[in-house]
């Protein structure tokens, strides 16, 4: 029974020199799953999309030990899972250089000394785009996106993995993909001055209509495939079939080819030749029974073009 009780002890007292993180100088959180929660903001450029709204900072947790200690961190092979990055091809940029997934193991992260001071992982996924369209990436707020494996060794003989698990603090939708809707411009709807009394309560009835023209475009020659286009926006309190406006007694609804297409909705069309298009009517409409107050208002929406 006491060589059992030192076994344990024993275990204890190697979990206590686990490392500390925390993310945007926030609360040191300790342990070997070590939960981060981060913004998740793309900044496309070139040929990727870098997911690195965030700074992720670890430690040698204070424990009293020698000054001397120190822990080294390196990848893992193939310690990289985000099956919310659904099929793309991805990777870690460490330290500003790039090693696309499965990345191997044995590439130096960090030397964390016995001081106390955190040191910056400087380690981000990104996502490489293509020239075809595929399924969007929808993460959503609260969702464990990805889990990054790393191995904690040390000049003391501790070895174990750490693993970082990236929860997003909001939700994001991401094509990887550079083929277009309209050349990525902005799509204005102007619906100009309208007389109040000449709305619908309907996207069947109401007369004030505007129509827009889609221009869908692939950069890879030869693309002939169904895609889809996914009305992104937040619906109208009284009308979750239609956006919703700054007034909340006015909404805008989406048709094509005289089908309703709800936020959150798709339709579905076609690319011949890595090319295609639609026009799409923009419908205003009123909250039934309500005389909108005057005054300018709007509303805003994505579309994102995706593979069914």
């Amino acid at each position: 029974m006491k060589y059992l009780t030192g076994i344990v002890l024993l275990l204890l007292m190697q979990g206590v020199t686990a490392s500390e993180c925390r993310v945007n100088g926030g609360p040191w959180v300790s342990g070997t799953w070590v939960p981060v929660t981060v913004p998740v903001i793309a900044n496309p450029s070139t040929g990727r999309i870098d997911l690195d709204g965030f700074r992720l900072e670890c430690r040698y947790t204070p424990d009293g030990g020698p000054s001397s200690r120190k822990d080294f961190w390196h990848t893992t092979a193939g310690g990289v899972y985000a099956p919310e990055l659904g099929r793309y091809k991805m990777g870690l940029r460490i330290h500003n250089r790039d090693y696309l997934s499965p990345v191997p193991g044995g590439i130096h992260i960090a030397t964390m000394p016995n001081n106390g001071i955190g040191v910056d992982l400087g380690t981000y996924l990104y996502i490489l785009t293509q020239g075809v369209p595929g399924s969007p990436i929808n993460i959503r707020a609260g969702d464990e996106f990805a889990t990054i494996t790393v191995l904690q060794s040390s000049n003391y003989g501790n070895e174990r993995n750490i693993y970082i698990h990236l929860t997003a603090a909001n939700s994001l939708i991401i094509e990887p993909s550079t083929c277009t809707i309209n050349n990525n411009q902005p799509i204005e709807v102007n619906f100009n001055n309208v007389d109040r009394t000449q709305i619908g309560e309907s996207v069947s009835s109401t007369p004030i209509r505007v129509d827009k023209r889609l221009d869908y475009r692939c950069p890879d020659a030869g693309i002939t495939l169904p895609i889809t286009i996914t009305f992104k926006g937040l619906p109208a309190s009284f009308n979750t079939g239609v956006l919703g406006m700054s007034n909340p007694n006015l909404g805008a609804g989406l048709l094509r080819a005289g089908t309703q297409v709800a936020p959150g909705r798709s339709f579905q069309t076609n690319i011949y030749n890595s090319s295609g298009s639609d026009t799409v009517t923009f419908a205003l409409i009123r909250k039934p029974g309500s005389t909108p107050a005057t005054g300018a208002f709007s509303g805003s929406a994505t579309l994102v073009m995706g593979v069914p």
